[in-house]
């Protein structure tokens, strides 16, 4: 699949240079360009304090009949890629991208937002940072934006004036964070379990029996684990949750990663121990209509 992505990259260029107009945009957009999708980098706390640190977001917002991409984006597709300028004491944090979307497009399994949302960031401030340093943060980002017809390349250079301070966060700053916060995947807290069995993915996920789970779809992070074009059966055992799909091609085994969405932008991050997981057994008509549509609804 990531040959794949590579190959789909080098395609979606060659579009962008021949509807160079869109392409260019999209790299100027900062300076007073257009772009399919908007860009604007935030951050929580204008004055993070030295010893703790604030949160940073990037802020995306696609025109209508627009897509951006999760860090595994699926059939087709690229997540965001950031080249960081940063001063002296400060440091960033891995990514941490919002629950996706689906789209299926031509066979293809895509995983999108077709929305607003935001990827967020940690930034970290040295304990040895002085208050009243100032913090430049200076970021190239690219992303790939898309419709059903085609894929345009951007980028921006987006940059955050900081002050290290007191960490003070003003309430409607909050309130934005917290929102975005709440779209992202929550550590499952629990150990999964998978098992590979004659090409198929088997996961038993422990998830309370009185809880709601409703559009559920699962994710992969780890590399081949599961083919993500496959319809996926979902099926409730008690206070697990079982899904089996087709298993993927080069995953190398051992502990497996992935996001299962359980709701509108609510989802859970799991880790999988391979072990033994029973087959789900064969439902009636409407739990089939069900899965055919890309999705369950389980009380």
């Amino acid at each position: 699949m990531r040959i794949f992505q590579v190959i789909f990259m080098t395609l979606a260029m060659l579009a962008g240079l021949s509807i160079a107009s869109p392409a260019v945009q999209a790299q100027a957009a900062f300076g007073g360009g257009p772009a399919h999708i908007a860009a604007q980098l935030m951050a929580e706390s204008t004055a993070p304090a030295p010893g703790k640190g604030t949160t940073i977001a990037f802020a995306m917002k696609p025109e209508k009949g627009w897509h951006g991409y999760w860090e595994n984006p699926g059939d087709a597709g690229l997540g965001m890629t950031v080249t960081w300028t940063l001063p002296k004491g400060v440091t960033i944090g891995a990514l941490r991208y919002p629950v996706p979307e689906t789209l299926l497009i031509s066979g293809l399994m895509n995983h999108v937002y077709e929305g607003p949302y935001a990827v967020l960031a940690n930034l970290g401030v040295a304990p040895d940072v002085a208050a009243g340093t100032r913090l430049p943060i200076r970021v190239k980002a690219e992303w790939l934006a898309c419709t059903d017809k085609i894929c345009v390349p951007e980028s921006g250079e987006l940059a955050l004036e900081l002050v290290a301070g007191d960490g003070k966060v003003v309430p409607a700053m909050q309130a934005r964070f917290d929102g975005w916060r709440g779209h992202l995947p929550r550590p499952l807290g629990a150990q999964a379990t998978y098992q590979i069995v004659d090409g198929k993915l088997r996961l038993s996920v422990p998830f309370p029996a009185d809880a709601q789970a409703r559009d559920v779809h699962l994710f992969p992070l780890s590399d081949g684990l599961a083919r993500f074009a496959a319809a996926q059966k979902v099926s409730r055992d008690g206070d697990r949750l079982l899904v089996e799909t087709e298993a993927g091609e080069g995953f190398k085994g051992g502990a497996a990663q992935a996001v299962l969405r359980t709701g509108d932008h609510v989802g859970f991050l799991l880790t999988a121990k391979p072990g033994e997981v029973a087959a789900i057994a064969p439902k009636g008509l409407a739990g089939t209509i069900l899965l055919a549509l890309g999705g369950a609804i389980l009380g």
